[in-house]
């Protein structure tokens, strides 16, 4: 049943894979492994001898210093494991593998995640077994803060569930381990789309299972120091099973509150924030930064003065504060020093709602408008007329 499987190299080309297996019996009985099959070289022999080979492979990593001699022995496995008769064989071997590794308490990180993934890549993934395989991939690079020989892309790994037809269960366990091992990786943004993948498999009558995680997500949304837009966040069913608690009503404040509505609820909560993994300066960094993107929002020009009063900042601290948040991609526009303002070009919308649609409606019409009248001035031949707007 190679067809399964992508280009895997064999240990023991030379030899037939009874001779591979009873190899590696020999070896593993050298490290203390005990058999109970008899030494028979016979295809059934073969077939009682295989998972139990399976089960002793974590010796080599207690015993045998050599990766490579390691390695040969995980292939041996590997090409055993693709010569069984049937599908639902091969799969069940290679999870037993996989899980054997996977336990193995040995701090050989490197090299386990590097068969791991090695596995995990020689198989086609239309397999249901590579749920197990992800799985076990996914907590190694949870304890160990690595992963090589395998890309961890979110959108991959969701079309994957679909083609495993894994059921609910089954995808907010693996979307809640990729959350941590994005986290042990130290990607937080990637941590916090895994994190918002999961809390939308929760229906309106299971937000309260997810309060947890939906916590965990607030939390991670506001520490992230890139992350401004949030309101997504409160049409999430768990995210709303947190309201009336103290992380909602924060929450909402970084979604449409400004600096001053932040340190009124930290006057009034500040054991409850200093408790959080955010800091109350990093939370002011960041609310300064919304309540600028608000302030700009709709306005053509700003005075320095009104900027300080509303960001609590003094007026020699505004000007590199404003290249801050056009370095974070917030506003755009021009710093006129001399008269103190600042010229807005364009400003991020914190909330997008009604309001919003209605101006994209708008310069959709007015686009439809000025298309229109080219056309009928291209089929005139005549000059072109365009209507004014923006």
């Amino acid at each position: 049943m190679s067809s399964i499987l992508h280009n895997v190299a064999p240990s023991f080309i030379s030899v037939s894979y009874i001779e591979q297996a009873e190899e590696m019996r020999k070896s593993l009985q050298e490290y203390g492994a005990t058999f109970t099959v008899s030494e028979e070289q016979t295809e059934d022999a073969f077939l009682v001898l295989l998972p139990q080979l399976i089960e002793q492979f974590p010796l080599y990593f207690k015993k045998c210093g050599s990766e490579s001699a390691v390695e040969s022995a995980f292939f041996s496995l590997v090409s055993m494991i693709q010569l069984l008769s049937q599908v639902e064989q091969i799969e069940d071997m290679s999870k037993s593998l996989s899980n054997a590794i996977a336990a193995d308490e040995t701090n050989r990180f490197p090299l386990k995640g590097r068969l791991l993934g090695h596995q995990l890549n020689c198989y086609h993934t239309s397999l249901a077994s590579s749920y197990t395989l992800l799985t076990n991939v996914l907590k190694l690079v949870k304890l160990s803060g690595q992963v090589r020989y395998f890309n961890l892309d979110i959108t991959q790994i969701s079309d994957w569930l679909a083609q495993w037809k894994s059921d609910v269960g089954e995808q907010r366990d693996l979307l809640r381990l990729l959350h941590e091992a994005f986290t042990a990786l130290g990607n937080g943004e990637k941590a916090i789309k895994a994190l918002v993948h999961l809390l939308k498999l929760y229906g309106e009558n299971e937000g309260v299972e997810a309060k947890a995680d939906a916590h965990i997500c607030v939390i991670s949304h506001i520490a992230q120091p890139n992350i401004f837009i949030m309101d997504h966040l409160l049409d999430l069913h768990p995210i709303k099973a947190l309201d009336g608690q103290l992380i909602h009503e924060l929450l909402q404040i970084f979604v449409s509150g400004d600096l001053n509505d932040y340190l009124e609820f930290y006057s009034a909560n500040t054991d409850f924030v200093e408790h959080l993994s955010v800091s109350h300066e990093q939370n002011k960094r960041k609310l300064r930064l919304l309540t600028l993107a608000s302030i700009c929002e709709g306005a053509d020009e700003i005075e320095f003065s009104k900027l300080a009063d509303r960001l609590n900042l003094e007026k020699d601290e505004i000007e590199p504060f404003i290249i801050e948040a056009i370095g974070s991609g917030l506003v755009k526009g021009k710093i006129n020093e001399p008269e103190g303002r600042f010229t807005v070009s364009t400003s991020i919308n914190r909330c997008f709602g009604q309001s919003q649609w209605s101006v994209i409606k708008d310069r959709l019409e007015l686009w439809q408008k000025n298309l229109q009248v080219v056309r009928e001035s291209l089929n005139k031949g005549g000059h072109l007329m365009m209507p004014i707007g923006s």
